[in-house]
């Protein structure tokens, strides 16, 4: 093999290196990113009504727990439901909804960023005609990959029978 291919083989080798890499092992600390500050959410509330509460961030089992459907242990924050109960209705649906208002900040700042960046790239390439920009792409498809990540998390906890909508109607209903 010439030179040259071995360098085109090993651009590509970097590529795929990099994929596998951010997949594996920083999406998941991305995704137990935004869980914590989902979390933390409902917690800021919890304590705004002095409902006793607790989160443990685990950062040892974030990889086996990302790549377990069934997993539950990215992050639920504990609290005492007898005390949670005894609050009015409106001070419950606070304390669902801050974790879902979370995300939803999370989801703007992600798609701004991603908006402002691909205008700079854009302007990069077509107007000064500068082709590096590797690690633009590179964060670019991170946060893009955490972007698509919040969106199915933010689905399935409004979605899902124990997530944070589904408890604020059944709560609604008593």
């Amino acid at each position: 093999m010439d030179y040259e291919v071995k360098k085109e083989v090993w651009k590509v080798f970097q590529v795929i290196l990099f994929l596998v890499v951010s997949i594996i092992f920083v999406l998941p600390y991305l995704v137990q990113l935004s869980t914590y500050l989902h979390e933390k959410a409902h917690q800021k509330m919890l304590n705004k009504y002095d409902v006793q509460n607790s989160y443990q961030l685990n950062l040892f089992s974030t990889i086996p727990n990302f790549f377990n459907p069934k997993a539950e242990a990215l992050g639920v924050t504990r609290f005492s439901l007898t005390e949670y109960n005894a609050l009015d209705k409106n001070k419950r649906t606070d304390i669902n909804v801050a974790g879902i208002i979370s995300d939803l900040r999370l989801l703007f700042l992600i798609g701004l960023y991603l908006a402002f960046m691909n205008v700079y790239l854009y302007y990069k390439v077509k107007i000064r005609g500068d082709l590096n920009f590797v690690w633009v792409l590179a964060i670019n498809w991170l946060l893009f990959m955490w972007l698509l990540a919040v969106i199915q998390i933010t689905i399935a906890n409004i979605t899902y029978p124990t997530g944070d909508v589904y408890s604020l109607v059944r709560m609604l209903k008593v």
